[in-house]
């Protein structure tokens, strides 16, 4: 499914600029309006923030005073942005050279920096850091061979766990893939992902994810009709590809057994769930589970699907310009691993709505918000869309220009499956 996607008219060249800053801006919105219930339970979060108002400028709305919040900056994003800011900026150092490179190789390496040091670009240190990336890199032999590295993990950890660390990092391969095929995209999020996450739960979600944004930002995605033959598209090819639906053969599974990591029905049960309700996203026990991450993304971008697709013309303008903050209002008040799943379903509804329509009183007040800008305009020429020259920026190399060994002062936290 190759389509030319180039910068030859400037009005679908606008749009999808606007879009794409609506992905790499909304998800990191998503994520630090999320950090204010991450774990709560919903209970919990509507007792916190009964008047369900956020706000990241001044006076801003205070978090839950608990020592997991106060270690983040004030209107920052969390972990799991800092992760797809490591692809987004691989991909510009590596593009801007113009040379071929493997960008699931650079993202290791920039991986495997970050959780010793943080994100050297902004001298942020790695807070939150999941249980099972921080395992995987911190490997012995993670730079030399991820996926076995991320497979052993996997094994060792009975072939159950399907965490969602890779998932919310991912909507940066959508956007690198407006210019690709569609099985391109999906196989660059197969490698990227691959490098902490081998279940087959957790590789199809990024399929999913990237195959969906790549979609909105082609302006190929107009109804529910669209969105859940995309979904279906990205499912049944990841169940054609054997090597990645078993990721341990020396199992020696049988193609039944093989498929059942991706059980249809319970894949189904999350990504075609109608209410937030169903998918119990503050189970303690569950929440960091890949599908619900999913789930609620999906529902979320349905939601808007609808609202829109309903909606007369100049009602539907207004509603554009109200939907991204109520939308995910509604998601995170179900507390749980609330900034994970703001920022997958930003990713979305970014990439949809657009930059102009997510709410100025958020993404004026994020942090760092002219160098996220800065970076994301960037990417639109990297990726083709707009037109420009990229010169070399010392902040994209994988030490951040900084060219120092020494690590970061300030300790993180490994609270998560992730």
């Amino acid at each position: 499914m190759s389509h030319s996607f180039g910068p030859e008219h400037p009005y679908k060249t606008a749009i999808a600029t606007d879009k794409i800053f609506g992905c790499i801006i909304g998800s990191a919105l998503g994520d630090t309006i999320g950090l204010y219930t991450e774990f709560l339970s919903k209970i919990q979060s509507h007792r916190r923030y009964g008047d369900r108002e956020f706000t990241l400028l001044r006076p801003r709305t205070e978090p839950f005073p608990d020592a997991h919040r106060l270690q983040f900056e004030p209107c920052g994003w969390t972990d799991d942005t800092d992760q797809a800011l490591l692809i987004l900026l691989a991909f510009l150092d590596n593009r801007m050279k113009g040379t071929e490179f493997n960008l699931a190789q650079d993202f290791a390496e920039r991986l495997k920096i970050w959780v010793d040091k943080g994100l050297p670009a902004l001298n942020r240190p790695a807070f939150d850091i999941g249980i099972n990336v921080g395992a995987v890199a911190g490997s012995a032999h993670f730079l030399r061979d991820p996926v076995r590295c991320a497979t052993e993990r996997w094994i060792n950890g009975g072939r159950k766990a399907a965490p969602n660390g890779s998932l919310v990092r991912t909507h940066p391969i959508g956007v690198i893939g407006v210019n690709l095929t569609e099985e391109q995209t999906w196989r660059l999020s197969v490698d990227l992902g691959r490098t902490t996450h081998v279940d087959p739960r957790c590789v199809v979600a990024c399929c999913i994810s990237v195959g969906l944004v790549r979609q909105l930002l082609r302006g190929q995605i107009k109804t529910e009709k669209d969105m859940d033959a995309a979904i279906k598209r990205a499912y049944k090819w990841m169940r054609e590809q054997p090597d990645i639906m078993n990721p341990d053969p020396s199992a020696d599974l049988t193609g039944d057994q093989i498929r059942k990591h991706l059980d249809g029905q319970e894949f189904e049960k999350h990504v075609f769930a109608e209410t937030l309700e169903e998918l119990r996203l503050d189970d303690q026990l569950k929440m960091g589970y890949v599908y619900k991450c999913l789930g609620s993304a999906v529902l979320l971008l349905r939601r808007a699907l609808r609202r829109i697709s309903t909606a007369p013309t100049a009602v539907g303008m207004v509603a554009k310009a109200q939907l991204f903050e109520k939308l995910i209002v509604q998601l995170i008040m179900e507390g749980g691993d609330a900034d994970t799943n703001g920022a997958a379903a930003g990713a979305l509804l970014g990439a949809y709505l657009g930059y102009a329509n997510l709410p100025s009183h958020w993404k004026l007040g994020l942090a760092h918000n002219d160098w996220l800008m800065a970076k994301t305009e960037r990417l639109t020429i990297a990726v083709g869309v707009n037109k420009g020259m990229l010169d070399s920026e010392k902040d994209e190399a994988a030490d951040g220009g900084k060219k120092s060994k020494k690590k970061f002062q300030m300790p993180f936290t490994r609270s998560r499956c992730m």
